[in-house]
This record gives C-alpha cells, structure tokens and sequence, in this order.
C-alpha cells in the first residue's frame, strides 16, 4: 500500500511537473512573427513590429501597451479597473498560419482576475489579420471596452504618408502637430482636430464609429507609391472609437480601435478581425479591400429609379419652434415652381405638422392652421404631378419633454439613461421669444419606439409622400444605456447596432407596402446605405469649404483638409446632398457637387429667406433678430439671386443632362487619366458609365486656365459645360468653372 501512494504521489508530481515545464517553456518564447509578401509583423516584450521594404510605412513600438480590457462593476456601475498588456504575460504558440497569443487570468496591481483573452495572429493574403476573444467569468463585473491591437512608432512623415480618416466624407492630414502648432481647431464643419495628452506628451485624434465623425472602419497613411491599411472588418459593424496619436519626441504615429462591449459574467466576446496592411500602390488599394470585405457584410440599399435620377432637394421649413409660419400647405404649389426653376425636383417638408420643427415630438399630425390633412394629400399629388416628389420629416431619436402627455406617459421610460442614472438629452432652442425645448434621446431597441416611427413611415405614405426623413441617425455617436426597463443587457451599447437593425427593419417593411417609398436620414455612415437611398448630408465634406480652405489644400499650405474621395471612391453609389442652410448656392458649392458626384440643396428656414425666394429680397442681418444662433448671412448677400438661380439650374440641368456618368456612374477619383494643368486651380475627377469615360476638370481660380487630358484606350467623343453646351476641348477653361469631357472605349 505505501509503494502504491508513494508511487502516486510521484506520478502527480511528474505530470504537475510536465504541466509547469509546458507552460515554462511556452513563457519562454517572447516574441513570435508572421510573413507574407507585404513584410512582417512581430510580437515581443516591446510590442508589434512591422518590417517592410520601405515602400510602406514601417513601425516599431517601444514598449507600449498592446492591449487593454476595461470591466465595470455591476452593483452600481461606479467602478472601473483597466487591465493592461503591459501587466499580463502571454503563452505564446503557433497556429496554422500564424501565431495565438493567450492570456488566462489577467492581472491587475497584483491580484489574478478570471477572465481570459486570446489573439490570433495570422495573414489574410498580402494582409496581416488580428483577431480573437474575450473570456469574462469574474462574478459582478461586466468588460465593457477593449482596446487593440495597438500599432504604435510608425514611421510615417505626414508630408509624404498623409493620414486618411474617414471624418464624414474624408479628411486628409499632411502635417503633424507641434508645440508651436498644435493644429486644434479646424475651420470647416464636422472636421477633426488634435488634442494634447500632457500625461503622455503626445497628441491624439479620436473619432467614434458608426457616426459623422467616423462614417467607416478604415484608415491609412497614404503615400504616394504605399500605405499602411488599418480596418476593423467587424460585420457587426460595433461602436469603437479611432485613436490616432503622434509623438513628436520621436515624430511617431499609432493607430488603434477602442471597442465599445458588453460582455456579462459567463460570457465570451468575439474581438471582429483587424486588418494591418501595408500595401503598394495608391490609398485606392485599401478602399478597395474595404469595400471588397465590406460587401460581404452588407447588402447595398435597392435605390428606386426616380430617386436615381433625382437632382437633389430644397429642405423646407414650414413652421418654426415659435409658431411662426412660413409656408402652408397650400403655398408648396409655389414652392414647387420656384424649386423647379432651380432644377430641385424633392421637397422636404420639415414642421410640417402642429408643434412645428423641434417641438412635440414624436407627434406628428398635419396642422388644421396649415391646411388640413386633406390639403396636404391633395397638394403632395399636385406637385407629384408637376415632377416634384416630397419627404415627409420625423425625428428619429428625439422626445420631446414639454407639451404634450407623452413624455410623462411612455417618452421618459424609453429614453436612454446614462451611468450616472439620469436622462440623455438634446437641447434646442431657437429664437428669444420661445422656450427651449429639451428632449431625451430614444433607445432605439425599444419595441415601442419601433412602432412609433414605423407608424410614422406608413402616414407619410398614405399622405401621399415619396419617403420619410428620420432625423439625426447617421449623425450621433454610440453610447451605453444603463435603464433596467427597455429589455436589453445592463449596461447596452446603443445607436450602433440596434440603430441599423431598427433602420433595415423598418425599410424592408415599407418595400413591401411601396416599393418606390425611400427612407432618408441625417449624416452619414457606410452601414446604414443597407436600409437609407439618400443622405441628407450633415457631416465633413457635405458641408462645402470656403474657397480659401479648398486652395489651402490645392496649394499644399493646409495642414488638415476636406478629402470626399474617400467616401466617395469608397462607395460610389452612395447617394447623398451636400449641406447648404440658405436658399442660394454659389459657383463653388455647385461646381464642388458635380466634381464629386453629390446631389444639391437649398433650404428656407426663415421668413427672410421666403422673402428671397419668391421676391428677390437680399436678407439684412436685422430679419435675424429673433434668432438666437444666426445664419451666416454673406452667402446669400454675395449673390446675385437671378444670376444665381440661372447658374444653379444651368449645373443641375448640365448633371441631368450627363446623368449616365455622374449621377449613375461609377466614381473613379482620379484613376486611369493624366492631366497637364495648374495644380495650384485645377482639380479633375473621373466617372465610369460602361465603355464611357467621364472626366470633369474644375477650375477653382481666378482666372482662365489650360490644360490637358489623356485617357489610353479611349478615343474623345466631346467637351461640355454648364450652360454652353458642346465647347472645344483646348478652350481654355473660364475661372470658377466647370467641364466635362467624355471618351469612348476604344475597341481596336
């Protein structure tokens, strides 16, 4: 009996002693690699590296953190505890076409922590892919981030590797921050600037996905001949946040996604693949592989043909937060003679019911003082015949908390509630002579909130409506809701994926009540084109920039600009209107529209600007007085107002007329043609219709300007332009102007 213990106690201690040694040995490998025709990518004490060939950029981190996990405790969400990488030991081995990196137990000031993380690295063809698992089985707490992984000290020049964001339509940066320019602000709406971190003496960007602020899962530093790619290719396209940080002690950049989750007690979270690509070529190359992965995600939007071919639209205010008429319902008879003129051929109806715009919602009902019911569906068929369609607004997130029973009765229990337990909120006010209005933000997972926007989408088709605006919901960042009461997880993430389920479900329901009925919301973002035909543009790059800020960026002197090819390369059937809050456009706002293949607005918000448009009256800055935030009125005094509606009917009639390239045509950027000219004026765009190739030339300068196109394999049929007609192809293009030359494939 004692030979049997002695021998099994021996046993056990040779099989614990195996198991030790196992592990033992596995801690012992510090780093481990993966290689493919790109370069490497390195894991070690010191964190990733990437080798190339030079022609991408390369990196080489210097003891950064690779990755973090954030947990909060459940009991009153007051807690919080960051794991670090920096902490945590890995076992590192080897997989089949890369390596795995595990983590049991993470560490945090000493104390073992049962949760578990593993990343798998390994190649995605030319590409270097990362991704893995969360293991949370610590009682009471919830992971509700997770950071990584982490490329930091790469070394990209931002004069000759600009970084790409996604911010609305694009923004490119040439330039890194310093103490002497900290580049903080930016002059043109909706872009980012940089922030100074005195903790870590450096300086970060940050964005938050899916908003107008970052409206895709992919950057770059983008040379001229390589880049290096960073995208999340996370199908549940999640809340995560863009951290690009630059440290000028060693002129480095990083580059990281911070992910948004839930991850209860018990449970596992997938972390969505992330691909590091330094890649040759041209930034194309990785809007290619993002669209590419993108589709295998997402099915585009089925866009209805009257839409396709629609110009754009004129947003109309009909009645203001402080009761004040503009127009009734009656009166869009006119407004749809004076669109036409113009060329618009959509109107949006915005207060268009008793509360008027910002007030009451979610009730929505025609206002007797305005018409009627039975004028609104009379006047939306009038004009339906005159070639005008209308869009009918709700807001889609908003409700209001004054004036009606409904806060009280259904509005306050289905708002999100924030971590500190209170209410989240919007506030607007408007002019001096109402109240402010304050509205909390609806968690859009609730069934009841559902079926009040629904309902809505079905009123504005019975009235007679093309389609519904739901207001705000390509515009705000996610966020967490911590309610008890509206069925999800406590906390939740919302306005990420809830957002675009509530937005798909809703679409795909009124295709099967109207297969021609459009569904439009406010902003941008690339995951919400499954379920929205057309954008109602509110982000970087709709917004058009002063003629200065676009020959800042022509002339190389602007550190941070506009950069719509991104997007728009990206996807080109992206259907979106630029933003203009004033009833005139100007020479560069249209010309701008047509380069980049966006659709025109116009909108009358006030008394003033009804005065202009059926009168011709130039607005003083008096007509403002009861508006408390005021327009920037030096647009539409700056414009002559006859000369201008001719011009903006000439370019929207010059688009119909090109329609097959620039409406419905594929935009190509600046592929596959060469141009000779003045880099300093001139900027040109390539559209794709068939065996057609479009270019447009835009002259942005002063003066008249030459140049010279080519196109191989193409033969030249004509040169068009706004107004004119056919023109010769080596006139030499008129200052602020526009033209369209048009090839066919050459077949020989």
């Amino acid at each position: 009996m004692r030979r049997f213990f002695s021998t099994f106690y021996l046993l056990v201690i040779l099989i614990l002693t195996c198991q030790y040694s196992e592990v033992t040995a596995k801690e012992f490998i510090s780093s481990a690699s993966v290689t493919n025709a790109s370069g490497k990518l390195i894991f070690s004490k010191d964190g990733i590296k990437i080798e190339t060939d030079g022609i991408a950029p390369e990196s080489d981190s210097k003891s950064e953190a690779v990755w973090s996990i954030k947990i909060q405790n459940l009991s009153d969400n007051s807690s919080e505890i960051i794991f670090s990488e920096r902490d945590n030991k890995p076992v590192i081995s080897s997989s089949e076409n890369g390596f795995v990196l595990s983590y049991n137990d993470l560490i945090f000031n000493g104390k073992r922590w049962d949760i578990d993380l593993n990343l798998i690295f390994s190649n995605h063809g030319e590409a270097f892919s990362v991704k893995g698992e969360i293991k949370n089985n610590v009682q009471g707490w919830v992971v509700v981030g997770f950071t990584g992984p982490v490329i930091s000290g790469i070394k990209a020049e931002l004069a000759s590797y600009p970084l790409i964001m996604p911010c609305g339509l694009g923004q490119k940066f040439t330039k890194a921050p310093s103490s002497k320019d900290s580049i903080n602000k930016v002059s043109f709406k909706g872009g980012l600037a940089w922030t100074y971190d005195r903790a870590n003496s450096s300086f970060y960007l940050k964005s938050d996905y899916p908003s107008r602020f970052a409206t895709m899962q992919w950057c770059a530093f983008a040379g001229e001949k390589g880049g290096l790619y960073y995208g999340s290719h996370d199908k549940r396209h999640g809340s995560k946040h863009f951290k690009i940080s630059y440290k000028s002690s060693d002129n480095t950049l990083g580059v990281a996604f911070e992910h948004d989750l839930v991850c209860a007690p018990g449970a596992k979270w997938l972390i969505p693949e992330q691909i590091i690509y330094p890649y040759k070529g041209t930034w194309h190359k990785g809007a290619d592989l993002y669209r590419e992965w993108f589709k295998t995600s997402v099915a585009f939007q089925q866009i209805p043909e009257w839409l396709k071919n629609s110009s754009g639209w004129m947003l109309t205010i009909m009645k203001q937060q402080n009761n004040e008429v503009m127009w009734n319902y009656a009166d869009l008879q006119g407004l749809a003679d004076i669109s036409l003129e113009r060329g618009l051929d959509i109107i949006g109806l915005f207060g268009w019911t008793k509360g008027g715009h910002d007030k009451f919602y979610p009730y929505y009902e025609p206002d007797p003082d305005m018409g009627g019911k039975e004028e609104l569906e009379k006047v939306l068929k009038e004009i339906k015949k005159k070639g005008v369609r209308s869009i009918i607004y709700a807001n889609g997130q908003l409700i209001d908390q004054n004036g009606t029973d409904y806060w009280e009765k259904e509005g306050k229990r289905i708002s999100v509630l924030k971590r500190d337990g209170k209410v989240d909120y919007q506030k607007w006010h408007k002019y001096y002579d109402a109240p402010a209005r304050f509205h909390g933000m609806a968690c859009l997972g609730c069934n009841e909130w559902y079926d009040i926007m629904l309902n809505l989408a079905l009123q504005a088709n019975e009235l007679g409506a093309d389609g519904i605006l739901y207001d705000q919901l390509a515009v705000t960042a996610p966020k967490f809701c911590y309610s008890p009461d509206h069925g999800h997880a406590v906390p939740a993430v919302v306005y990420a994926e809830d957002r675009y389920l509530f937005l798909r479900k809703i679409s795909e329901y009124m295709k099967t009540i109207n297969k021609d009925f459009v569904v439009m919301t406010e902003g941008l973002n690339d995951v919400e084109m499954e379920s929205i035909s057309m954008f109602h543009g509110y982000e970087n790059g709709a917004y058009v920039p002063l003629i200065e800020e676009f020959s800042a960026r022509l002339n190389g002197s602007a550190p941070t600009f506009i950069f719509p090819e991104m997007f728009k390369y990206t996807f080109p059937e992206m259907i979106t209107t630029t933003r203009n809050p004033a009833p005139v456009n100007n020479r560069l706002i249209l010309n701008y529209a047509t380069v980049y293949g966006l659709r025109s607005e116009l909108e009358t918000r006030y008394a003033a600007d009804v005065r202009y448009l059926k009168e011709n009256r130039i607005p003083v800055p008096e007509d403002y007085s009861n508006v408390i935030s005021k327009p920037n009125i030096d647009l539409v005094t700056s414009e002559d107002p006859v000369a201008m509606k001719i011009y903006t009917r000439e370019v929207i009639d010059f688009q119909r007329e090109n329609s097959g390239l620039l409406w419905r045509g594929v935009y190509n950027d600046d592929k596959d043609f060469s141009i000779k000219c003045n880099p300093d004026a001139v900027i040109a765009k390539s559209f794709i219709s068939g065996n057609r190739f479009g270019v447009v030339v835009w002259n942005t300068g002063k003066g008249k300007e030459s140049f010279e196109v080519n196109v191989p394999g193409y033969i030249l049929e004509y040169a068009t332009e706004p107004g004119r007609g056919t023109v010769c192809v080596s006139e030499k293009l008129s200052a602020e102007s526009i033209r369209l030359l048009v090839w066919k494939k050459d077949n020989k």
